[in-house]
């Protein structure tokens, strides 16, 4: 039996956007958020210099003043790996600032190895978006139930009644959401990138394992992370967890609780995963080998907390704008790797107007039968044969061959998930930004503008080597739109797609949802 009751399980929010376009048809103004109740403000604190987290990272840093570390982690397994052992090796203090949070193996893992942490003192602090937290509400409220741990839910649904209900009552307001991500330890190590907390993220789910991408990051980055976590934490749409759910969740329920959590992580950790997850070689590797690391300068980009009050349209002020010009501004050679397409007219001209110039682009997605989201895939239609008149290189995930993603069930299916840009062989940026309208106007994004030239040339070298084994090359013939498989095989017609999944693609494509997309 729980120890806690369960929350309604909250439906996947994009399938409601029919329905939400015939009642508001767009809502492009500003919304209007409740004020907070009190809280205490608190800013982000250091670990000691003495702790064996900062003599690592105090060493490998000695030598590149003023310039970022960083490292890619895309494997499923290594991306767990890096946060139990960072989680572990706090002394101070664990900032977490997420879009995502499951009630899961990995889930219930983290929960359990936080609360370790701060049984020896350490300070966490849980930021966390309120539009998908569906029963792990639970792990919340026993985090938030530590003396040592706070949680805060960003633009929380005020009700706590039916999502779908809430959402058409109120939805200028409760579709903008903070889509940063970001796990920081004693301020000194972040993990930035487009990887939410949940199995499917972390190669454990049986059906389903989101490709992804997290960059390992110290060095001079690290103080504007902090600083943006400490202003959203403290922003107005920030809200302590106890003023917002049941208060039948703090009732006496923390040991039995907790004792769940400890048999579902040693669970866990004893399986053949577990014991895999715990003999990764990227952290010793990473902790005495400096030239494993991409050393260079790197910009925070991210959107103020505000952004998701701000009228949408026209063309994004924030972050967002900043780096679709430096995408735009590409002279050589452009890489986009985004598991959604709908740049809009504005950046998608911007994007037809390099192609002109002479950059060479390739751009890789989701295919139909590899999306999670097909009511995406309808409007991203319109831009295929526009990019490749363009001479715009447009490839698309297969949905039935899959990366090494290091999976526990070698059954389940990869879906893109990463998000990443490489301009002219030199930039790369890497974060929560999609190529989208919702990224672009909606949601608040975080991410590093890395000007690191090694890492840019092995992103170009992967994505060749990947494009290769794992994604269908598009072309046009005669006016036909075609597909050639890694096999050879040509196809007509969005290969591997139900029927069910071609019929959502083509009636979303006909809906004006694009801008909530």
């Amino acid at each position: 039996m729980e120890a806690f009751p369960r929350r309604q399980k909250v439906p996947r929010p994009l399938l409601l956007l029919p329905v939400l376009t015939l009642l508001l048809c767009g809502c492009l103004g500003p919304a209007y958020f409740p004020e907070p109740p009190t809280r205490t403000e608190s800013l982000h604190q250091l670990g000691p210099p003495d702790s064996a987290l900062a003599r690592v990272v105090d060493g490998l840093t000695a030598a590149h003043p003023g310039q970022t570390g960083v490292y890619p982690v895309t494997t499923a397994q290594d991306a767990l790996a890096v946060r139990l052992a960072a989680i572990r090796a706090a002394q101070r203090s664990i900032d977490i600032q997420y879009f995502i949070f499951r009630r899961d193996e990995s889930g219930r893992l983290l929960t359990h190895e936080l609360i370790d942490a701060a049984d020896r003192g350490v300070r966490v602090r849980f930021l966390l978006d309120d539009f998908t937290t569906g029963d792990s509400v639970t792990l919340l409220a026993a985090l938030d139930q530590h003396p040592g741990i706070e949680v805060r839910l960003f633009n929380p649904f005020p009700k706590r009644s039916t999502r779908a209900i809430e959402l058409l009552a109120d939805f200028c307001q409760l579709q903008r959401r903070m889509h940063n991500k970001a796990f920081t330890v004693d301020g000194r190590v972040t993990f930035i990138g487009g990887r939410n907390l949940g199995d499917k993220y972390f190669g454990i789910d049986n059906q389903m394992v989101f490709h992804d991408l997290d960059i390992i990051t110290i060095g001079a980055a690290l103080p504007p992370i902090n600083r943006q976590f400490d202003l959203y934490w403290n922003s107005g749409y920030s809200f302590p967890l106890q003023a917002v759910v049941s208060g039948s969740l703090y009732r006496n329920h923390r040991a039995a609780l907790y004792s769940d959590l400890q048999a579902s992580s040693h669970r866990l950790l004893s399986s053949d995963y577990g014991q895999r997850l715990q003999q990764s070689p990227v952290v010793d590797a990473l902790s005495r080998d400096d030239h494993l690391w991409y050393w260079g300068e790197a910009e925070v980009l991210v959107d103020p907390p505000q952004k998701v009050a701000a009228p949408a349209g026209g063309r994004a002020l924030y972050a967002s704008d900043q780096l679709m010009q430096a995408i735009t501004g590409a002279q050589r050679r452009l890489i986009i790797i985004s598991p959604y397409v709908l740049p809009g007219p504005y950046y998608f001209e911007a994007l037809l107007a390099a192609a002109a110039r002479g950059v060479e682009i390739h751009l890789l997605t989701n295919s139909l039968a590899s999306t999670d989201l097909v009511l995406v895939h309808g409007p991203y239609r319109k831009y295929r044969e526009p990019m490749l008149r363009a001479g715009i290189h447009l490839y698309e995930m297969s949905g039935s061959l899959d990366f090494d993603n290091n999976h526990w069930h070698e059954d389940s299916r990869s879906l893109l998930h990463a998000k990443l840009f490489a301009v002219d062989d030199r930039l790369i940026y890497a974060g929560s930004f999609n190529f989208d309208q919702r990224s672009l106007y909606l949601n608040t994004e975080l991410g590093l503008l890395i000007d690191v030239p090694g890492l840019a040339g092995k992103v170009t070298k992967n994505f060749t080597a990947n494009i290769r084994q794992n994604a269908y090359t598009l072309a046009l013939r005669d006016g036909i739109l075609l597909w050639q498989g890694p096999d050879g095989v040509t196809h007509e017609r969005d290969p591997g797609a139900s029927a069910l999944q071609r019929v959502g693609s083509k009636l979303s494509s006909w809906l004006p949802i694009e801008h909530l997309l």
